[in-house]
């Protein structure tokens, strides 16, 4: 391997959404980049996901939005069901548009452009199999390469987009950076993708992302039915990992059988998969080393969504390790701007969101049509909470509310209570400290607001799985 007798200025690990991102950011900038894969080069993109992403990001990024044989549609909203299906919520953000992409050529252009913007090495069949360290800072990589076997990858910085699995979080020295992960935060996916070659089923809503939310068929999580084209669907579910084993046969009974009537079809593609649902790492970095993405637990808690976070997060890690090259200091100390940029922007949203979802995961599927049917949560509220990260909610529309609500005051109190915490979590997430010195104080507020959410909403309800 031609990348063991020299040092670069960053090795990503995982050519992904993130990972390609900040490859080509940093290289742009002159820095010397190795990429590595754990995939062939032509399977790079290949993951079992929903594959949607708003529009937004490409505009944020400046890089050119998806066409031609990487995009499946374009994506007007979303419509969300109650569980008997009696209520619709149809969600439409001209900012939040976008498209459901193909995976592989989706990928496959991202990563062309990063070694088109001047990544040094691209090893593909490679997997990082060790963070090598001096003293207390990270200073590269123990990889194994199909052809080559083992080697090492020696670099300033190493930045691990590797995904849910990282093969290197749980090494990291640092205690800010979370080891023990909780399963509740964690839920158990399986999607297919479904063709219907004689085009004698017909798509539904093909502009629209569907989730239907049923903790009868989708304990924990939900069930999508995401368009690719007129003829093809991407269908699935999630669930509490506590259903291992069975989420296949979940997915068999409530979502292919509801959804696949016609005997004419082809399933394109199966598989499952895990994805965090909760707020990112407590921190994202340590002395040399900075994670992107799913290795970060950068994922929207409410629906799992990844593409997003974790190209900006690819975008906010090459600023940083710019930065920190530029002076030659790689110390967590100067890669906390990483942190800063994460935990105040979308950080602050998915902590928000983060407390929507526990909730959302106790509620009983009566609860669910009650609350949904009433206009508890409108369309335009739901927006508000999916783009910034809170609710705003006036003294007028808390009135209406109750009136709505009278049959179900409890219900009621709890929204109002999450409405609480979920502003006072946003707010403190968008203070989060620049310096490091203040992140203990910081912590202790958030964790504060988990405790309290807890002992008045959620424990109380004791709902079992």
């Amino acid at each position: 391997m031609s990348g063991t007798s020299e040092e670069y200025d960053v090795v990503v690990v995982g050519a992904g959404t993130g990972g390609a991102i900040a490859a080509r950011f940093a290289a742009e900038k002159g820095l010397k980049v190795c990429l590595i894969d754990s995939k062939e080069r032509s399977q790079i993109g290949n993951k079992i996901c929903g594959d949607g992403v708003g529009s937004e990001i490409f505009d944020f990024l400046k890089i050119n939005h998806p066409k031609g044989e990487e995009l499946a549609c374009n994506i007007t909203g979303v419509k969300m069901y109650s569980p008997n299906l009696q209520k619709c919520l149809t969600m439409i953000d001209p900012k939040q548009a976008g498209y459901v992409v193909n995976r592989i050529e989706f990928g496959q252009r991202l990563v062309n452009e990063a070694l088109d913007a001047g990544v040094k090495d691209f090893f593909d069949n490679t997997m990082a199999l060790k963070l090598l360290y001096k003293g207390d800072m990270v200073t590269g990589l123990k990889v194994k390469s199909k052809h080559e076997g083992v080697s090492e990858l020696r670099s300033k910085i190493v930045v691990d987009a590797s995904g849910y699995y990282s093969p290197l979080r749980n090494q990291v020295k640092h205690p800010m950076v979370e080891k023990d992960l909780s399963k509740a935060d964690s839920i158990l996916c399986f999607r297919e993708i479904v063709n219907f070659p004689k085009k004698d089923q017909l798509v539904k809503d093909p502009e629209y992302i569907t989730i239907v939310l049923d903790q009868k068929r989708a304990p924990g999580g939900y069930v999508w039915y995401f368009p690719k084209n007129e003829y093809s669907v991407n269908i699935g579910l999630g669930v509490f990992m506590d259903y291992k084993g069975k989420v296949k046969d979940y997915y068999q009974k409530y979502v292919f059988n509801e959804y696949i009537k016609s005997p004419n079809y082809e399933i394109e593609s199966s598989g499952g998969g895990v994805v965090s649902v909760r707020r990112p790492l407590w921190s994202c970095a340590e002395n040399g080393l900075m994670l992107v993405g799913d290795s970060g637990y950068q994922v929207n808690p409410l629906h799992g969504g990844g593409i997003d976070p974790s190209m900006r997060a690819g975008l906010y890690a090459a600023n940083a390790a710019i930065d920190a090259i530029e002076v030659g200091d790689y110390s967590l100390n100067k890669l906390w701007a990483f942190n800063t940029d994460i935990m105040t922007t979308f950080g602050a949203q998915f902590a928000s969101l983060d407390l929507l979802r526990m909730v959302l995961q106790v509620l009983t599927n009566e609860e669910l049509n009650f609350g949904l049917s009433k206009d508890l949560l409108t369309e335009d509220e739901i927006l508000n909470i999916a783009e910034t990260g809170h609710i705003n909610l006036s003294i007028m529309n808390m009135v209406t509310k109750a009136i709505k609500g009278f049959s179900n005051t409890k219900l009621l109190l709890d929204l109002n209570y999450l409405r609480i915490r979920m502003n006072e979590i946003a707010k403190i997430y968008r203070k989060f400290p620049s310096d490091i010195n203040k992140f203990a104080d910081w912590k202790n507020k958030v964790v504060q607001v988990y405790n309290n959410l807890n002992k008045m909403v959620i424990h109380p309800r004791n709902h079992s799985r």
